[in-house]
């Protein structure tokens, strides 16, 4: 019976931006030609940057859990989607209540009011946002997510509070994201497996981060890797001892996916 191996990239995979020790990519390729079903998950949105993986990657889930994609021909499996209703109702409360709520696509980043970590952004990106008010000013219909970030824990308190059909997940310090309800990490690579016919018990996933945990909780063996925060780690069976800098996945893949140390 194959295993999937379903790997969180940034923080985990990746060592710094989207660069991989060279000792993850050896391992990565050994499992794969052992029959290992490889998944890559994440909270990016956006495949362009990650065409080094491609040949690797047998699927990505992205954007927390909210689209499948099936490799090499990018098919899309599933992608889900914010209501309209839902993204109105989530928007005029930011609105009033100065949270800071950025929308991105692969050609589009909008923001509902200015923000400091939004300046950072643009001398990092060289790109400025949009401004927008509502979701009519949008140059599109549809939206799978936002990202939170000055006064986050409001919106996450009225997502809560009012039932909202939002799922909010903390990818990285002061700020959160927003995706449709019934999405995380772990829910996409469930899917996935019973849709290949994979037990629960042959997944091993990693992750370092907190919207990685549904996602190490889940699976057989659910790894964080050393440089993971310590409330992650409390919910692994294996703590590894290199952190992504040093090959974790490496590691990993060397303990619970080939048939040989």
């Amino acid at each position: 019976m194959p295993k999937l191996l379903a790997l969180d990239l940034d923080g985990t995979t990746f060592s710094v931006g989207t660069a991989i020790p060279e000792e993850n990519l050896l391992r990565l390729r050994q499992a794969k030609e052992c029959g290992t079903i490889i998944c890559f998950v994440t909270g990016r949105k956006c495949l362009d940057p990650l065409t080094h993986l491609w040949d690797l990657a047998d699927y990505f889930i992205m954007n927390n859990g909210s689209r499948l994609i099936k490799m090499p021909d990018q098919t899309e499996l599933f992608n889900k989607l914010v209501t309209a209703e839902t993204a109105d109702r989530l928007i005029a409360f930011c609105n009033k209540n100065d949270v800071v709520l950025n929308i991105a696509t692969d050609n589009y980043w909008g923001i509902n009011r200015p923000s400091d970590l939004a300046n950072l952004y643009m001398e990092i990106w060289g790109q400025k946002p949009e401004r927008y008010q509502t979701r009519h000013d949008l140059p599109f219909q549809e939206i799978d997510g936002f990202v939170a970030c000055e006064n986050y824990q409001l919106a996450v308190e009225y997502i809560h509070n009012s039932g909202l059909d939002l799922y909010c997940a903390e990818s990285e310090p002061g700020t959160v994201d927003i995706m449709p309800g019934g999405v995380n990490k772990w829910l996409a690579t469930k899917w996935l497996a019973e849709s290949l016919d994979i037990s629960q018990k042959d997944i091993v996933s990693a992750g370092n981060y907190r919207n990685d945990i549904e996602l190490i909780v889940g699976a057989g063996v659910g790894v964080a890797v050393q440089n993971a925060l310590d409330d992650v780690k409390s919910y692994a069976n294996y703590v590894t001892k290199r952190t992504n800098c040093e090959g974790a996945v490496a590691e990993l893949i060397e303990k619970f996916v080939l048939p040989y140390k």
